[in-house]
């Protein structure tokens, strides 16, 4: 049988020869590598909210000022720009834990799959 080297470095990481033992420590590996990406996207999306409610009470204090300030209306009018790109990252960073925790249930899955293999 021919060398296989991904699969042959697989075993050795895993210190198995068994291919059950070889995919299970893979999905084991994704998965925590998942965790990692949920928390971290998590904690983006409360900084973001965090930053977006803070410039939301920005804007309400700085339109306070009227338009007879020029430079508080175009400082307004940047914020409320900045504020919606803010929010469509937020949007798509929240699209992307929704993605992370359906692959979390994928890997939950095949790690379940490899344990029915013994």
């Amino acid at each position: 049988m021919g060398e296989r080297p991904n699969i042959d470095q697989l075993k050795r990481e895993c210190g198995s020869n068994q291919l059950k033992h070889c995919f299970k420590y893979l999905f084991v590996q994704e998965w925590n590598e998942n965790e990692a990406l949920i928390m971290y996207v998590s904690q983006k999306c409360a900084d973001l909210e965090t930053k977006i409610g803070r410039r939301d009470e920005l804007i309400q204090e700085a339109q306070s000022f009227g338009s007879f300030h020029d430079v508080a209306t175009d400082g307004v009018d940047c914020m409320i720009q900045t504020q919606q790109r803010e929010r469509d990252i937020l949007a798509a960073l929240i699209g992307v834990l929704d993605l992370a925790r359906e692959e979390r249930a994928e890997k939950e899955q095949h790690v379940g799959l490899m344990d029915l293999k013994d």
